[in-house]
């Protein structure tokens, strides 16, 4: 997926908090590996977008707790009704019976909150061809 020539990775990124998702637009401005198609404050807000649009995203980043609709229930939905979606977690929890569950709902991976360029390196990392083809293939 990402070694395609001229090919950016779709990513949605879901995050109650402000600062995080505008932290996320500054990094991925100009960026050459990811698109940011969706830019979200909760899970319920992504999943209106992503029943709306033609071209759903490769990947979810998505925060665990938020109002409205926690990660949780959003991973689970993800997983359910758009399984080509690739959902990564993004918390501060260190919970290990959240963080089980976040797994168990859909979510690949769980990152946690302390580089986001870092974030972005290993979910291109899990997504390319040559790595993990079992992962990048629908």
């Amino acid at each position: 997926m990402a070694t395609e020539i001229g090919r950016k990775i779709k990513i949605a990124f879901v995050d109650d908090s402000l600062f995080q998702r505008t932290l996320m637009k500054i990094v991925l401005v100009n960026n050459e590996t990811f698109d940011l198609r969706f830019n979200c404050s909760n899970g319920l807000e992504l999943l209106k977008k992503l029943e709306s649009t033609a071209e759903l995203p490769d990947v979810c980043l998505a925060d665990l707790n938020m109002p409205v609709m926690d990660g949780h229930e959003a991973a689970l939905h993800i997983r359910d009704r758009f399984p080509s979606i690739k959902v990564f977690g993004y918390t501060t929890t260190d919970n290990v019976t959240e963080l089980e569950r976040f797994k168990a709902n859909g979510a690949l991976f769980i990152f946690s909150k302390t580089n986001l360029r870092m974030t972005l390196d290993e979910i291109k990392y899990w997504l390319d061809d040559d790595i993990r083809p079992s992962l990048s293939k629908g």
